[in-house]
């Protein structure tokens, strides 16, 4: 019987190749986004479960609690994590990495490098994870001063080879220090949020004077493994007890630890100074809902395709009943069918997936591997979908088509069993232009949202900025010489430089004025560091008081400048003149005066709110030189700077980028998920279209006789095109209507994740659901004008 059936079901693919292949690809596509979807969801969430216990695996957060709001970041001082294992029997093991932020030298022989990632770890840190240490042992590599452990990109980079235990190389500085290489670590995997080239051994820091007792500051990744997940709140109980105990009460404010789940970093946690950019769980959702979506969106598809063709198979039917064949029977006949075209369209999505695999997780910056579709969890939900899409989408029509009467169908005519409104079928297309609508308003919202955040005005000067990085201070005992060459170039407006880039690190200092009541203490304010030409080179506008002078010898210790938001946290109405005191490094206040203020510019990313802020001098440190250029011969000019940091700076290499650049990769999210939803979009919109054709054929095929009696009366081409197209179209409104509220939802829960967010405008939905009506109507067009101008005597031959 099953041999029959399928047998069956190649003859009807032979015979109506054209129906079968329509049937075949718009399940292959839409099985194919759903399973690159899944690809990528499983990929987002396998972040870091590659780890022995990950689940018993906490990382130490430290919370400031500002007057201007709550700040987490990532990492607290080096003392707690040695302490909590030393006191808590539930704490079975910590480990550390640090000390890192700024770019380093590294000289191989007379070779130059610059180096970001890299970390000082503990000792425990590869007994504690599990990345795969390729020469050395795990348990020593660490132990001494001076070592350090390269991933075999960086032996590559530095050597040349992978033999590189036992090899030497020099860190610059101020002191130059010597490293062996003790271990080689295999690339780490990208599923992973902890990255980095290099690992030094913490032992350095301990041996050039560093105690690793600190309670304070945020210098230290910390990540502790715990007995049981159920007793992380007996750790954080322990944590404000140790604060209590050896952090004064007044600078309890910046210290506040909590716990954060390591399975749980990559997308949900999304602090200030990550190691690496997270994921988003919200993402994760938008995904899932995707693919669910276009596979329903295919599934639909094949239901209104296979009553579509109902005409067709109706005598069929007919003679197969008058020939003894049981209801029953008819609807295993179609159901089999419709699993057997799944599985074809499953097998085909499998070798589409596996093509496509690599250049789409390349295009979206994750490692996408074939083997990713081997594994048991991946294949169980393949076979899943298989039963699914095969019975879900064929029962209806195996009902439908085994209700037909055989003493009618076998006369030529068609009365569906099951209604003639065909209410169903319509319902299952509104449904799938609801989705496609929703998916084209969300692609037009999140291009719109990244479009505004990439043009908005930040309220300083982003565009022709070069920015150099100021690599172990070498320019800065020789900035203003360096500053003085540069402006003698036609093409460069201005030289500026500072410690922080806007979107970058920048420290967090405590202030005091009068004017604060006295039980708040005081507030916390972002310090950016600049020399006194950055507010005229990056275009910021004093709106009150004055810029800093290099004339006036205490701008360079006495002076500062802040933004509106914090002069309204310090209830200063006119904060010109007025003194405020700043902690500095050593914990020693110093008076400032304001002497200017400047408008709330967006130092943050438009993800967060506008921080309060003050502009000084207070350090003799510059990290970046901000270059700007003029309009002309731009290559030409960035050749002159080179080499002109050949002259000041021969020791350290050249490199640079455009702040402009700099600022987009902030959004790089945001940019991955619009290109995402853009793609597939056009797919559930083209498989919807799929579908929609299958219904005005179904349509055409029942008024076939209507149409040739109104043409005979009469009827023009033009009034048989709109008595057949405006079904189409109400359809279609009604989608629009039911997917604009749902799209202005979502689209507003997305929206709550920036400060600074564009607003919905009415044209988008208008724009979304016009675009889907026409191309609905053009979807339909090519069979209501082939009916509308077929020949009414074929038609009416019958009758």
């Amino acid at each position: 019987m099953l041999k029959n059936y399928f047998l069956i079901v190649l003859r009807t693919i032979r015979k109506n190749p054209g129906y079968a292949g329509v049937n075949i690809l718009g399940l292959t596509l839409g099985i194919t986004a759903f399973l690159l979807i899944v690809l990528v969801v499983r990929y987002e969430t396998s972040y870091d479960k590659f780890h022995t216990d990950s689940d018993k695996i906490f990382r130490i957060n430290n919370e400031l609690q500002l007057s201007s709001g709550n700040y987490k970041y990532p990492n607290t001082g080096s003392a707690l994590g040695p302490a909590l294992y030393n006191e808590l029997p539930e704490v079975t093991a910590f480990t550390r990495i640090g000390a890192a932020g700024q770019q380093i030298i590294i000289e191989v022989d007379t070779e130059l490098f610059k180096e970001e990632d890299h970390f000082f770890a503990d000792s425990t840190f590869l007994e504690f994870f599990n990345f795969e240490l390729l020469r050395g042992q795990a348990t020593e590599v660490l132990d001494d001063p001076n070592t350090v452990v390269l991933t075999e990109s960086a032996a590559m980079r530095y050597f040349g080879s992978l033999d590189v235990v036992g090899k030497e190389f020099t860190v610059k500085g101020g002191n130059d220090i010597n490293y062996t290489v003790t271990g080689l670590l295999k690339d780490l995997p990208k599923n992973s949020h902890i990255q980095f080239q290099m690992l030094l051994s913490i032992e350095t820091l301990r041996s050039l004077g560093n105690a690793l007792n600190g309670w304070n500051g945020n210098g230290f990744y910390t990540y502790i493994r715990i007995t049981d997940p159920m007793h992380a709140d007996r750790v954080s109980a322990k944590m404000i007890e140790l604060r209590d105990k050896n952090v004064p009460e007044e600078q309890r404010n910046t210290f506040n630890p909590d716990l954060t789940a390591f399975e749980d970093i990559h997308l949900k946690s999304n602090l200030r100074n990550e190691i690496v950019t997270n994921g988003s769980m919200d993402v994760v959702y938008i995904f899932t809902a995707i693919a669910v979506f276009v596979l329903l969106i295919a599934g639909i598809n094949y239901m209104n395709l296979a009553t579509a063709r109902s005409a067709k198979r109706a005598q069929e039917v007919g003679i197969r009943k008058v020939l003894g064949a049981y209801k029953k029977q008819l609807v295993t006949q179609f159901l089999s069918e419709s699993i057997i075209l799944t599985i074809i369209s499953t097998l085909l999505s499998i070798g589409l997936v596996l093509l496509l695999i690599t250049p789409f997780g390349n295009y979206i910056n994750k490692t996408l591997t074939a083997d990713m579709i081997l594994n048991p969890e991946v294949i169980g939900l393949l076979m899943g979908v298989v039963l699914i899409i095969g019975f879900g989408s064929g029962f209806y029509p195996a009902l439908f088509l085994s209700a037909f009467r055989p003493a009618i169908v076998l006369k030529g005519k068609l009365i569906p069993g099951m209604g003639s409104s065909g209410f169903f079928r319509k319902a299952l297309v509104v449904f799938q232009f609801v989705i496609s609508i929703v998916m084209m308003i969300g692609t037009t919202m999140v291009y719109n949202q990244l479009s505004f955040m990439k043009n908005k005005s930040l309220g300083f000067q982003k565009d022709n900025i070069l920015v150099v990085s100021n690599t172990n201070q070498a320019i800065t005992p020789q900035l203003n010489t360096f500053k003085n060459e540069l402006i003698n170039h036609t093409n460069i407006e201005g030289v500026t430089a500072t410690l922080s880039k806007p979107g970058g690190l920048r420290p967090i200092m405590f202030v005091k004025s009068e004017n604060v009541l006295d039980d708040e203490g005081g507030l916390n304010l972002a310090g950016i560091n600049i020399d006194f030409d950055y507010m005229k080179t990056m275009e910021v506008e004093v709106v009150e008081g004055r810029d800093f002078d290099p004339k006036t010898p205490t701008d360079s210790t006495a002076a500062i400048i802040i933004n509106r938001q914090a002069a309204r946290e310090l209830n200063l109405d006119n904060p010109v003149g007025e003194m405020i005191e700043v902690r500095n490094f050593q914990g020693q206040w110093e008076k400032k005066r304001i002497i200017g203020l400047i408008d709330n510019i967006n130092f943050e990313p438009l993800q967060r709110k506008t921080e309060s802020c003050f502009y000084a001098n207070f350090l003799p440190n510059y990290q970046h030189l901000f270059i700007k250029l003029g309009d002309n011969n731009t290559n030409e000019t960035i050749r002159y700077v080179q080499e002109q940091w050949s002259r000041f700076a021969p020791a350290q290499p050249f490199e640079y980028s455009f702040l402009e650049d700099d600022l987009n990769e902030l959004y790089s999210a945001e940019e991955e998920l619009s290109q995402i939803i853009i793609y597939f979009a056009i797919l559930a919109i083209s498989i919807a279209c799929l579908g929609l054709f299958g219904l005005a054929s179904f349509s055409t095929e029942q008024r076939i006789k209507e149409i040739g009696v109104r043409k005979v009366l009469g009827a023009s081409l033009a009034q048989v095109l709109y008595l057949l197209s405006k079904d189409f179209a109400a359809l279609i409104i009604i989608a629009i209507l039911i997917a604009s509220p749902v799209a202005y939802y979502l689209a507003n829960w997305w929206l709550q994740n920036f400060a600074f967010a564009v607003g919905l405008s009415a044209t988008t939905f208008l724009f979304a659901g016009f675009g889907a009506l026409a191309i609905a109507l053009l979807t339909v067009s090519y069979k209501t004008t082939m009916a509308a101008k077929s020949n009414p005597v074929k038609a009416l031959r019958s009758e």
